[in-house]
């Protein structure tokens, strides 16, 4: 399962996002890809979903969430998305 989680540098909230998604993803064995919104490919995930609002996570390439995750709520967008570890 691919997990991408969309920021922007200077926020508090895509920093907290950050911290609950790499402890998710190290518990199941999975990568963290952090994309910064102000790159080339931030820029084309943000044109492509018509987001205006992050941090963002997608699964597999699909938006699942916007906004900071308990890793309770982190663990279930896992689950729901067919990852068979958590």
């Amino acid at each position: 399962m691919r997990v991408e989680l969309l920021v922007t540098r200077d926020s508090s909230a895509c920093r907290k996002a950050e911290l609950v998604w790499q402890s998710i993803c190290e518990k199941n064995n999975l990568t963290l890809r952090v994309i910064d919104d102000t790159g080339p490919e931030g820029r084309r995930v943000l044109a492509r979903l018509a987001l205006n609002a992050l941090p963002a996570i997608l699964l597999d390439g699909q938006l699942v969430a916007v906004g900071v995750q308990t890793e309770a709520q982190a663990t279930e967008l896992l689950r729901a998305a067919g990852n068979s570890n958590p």
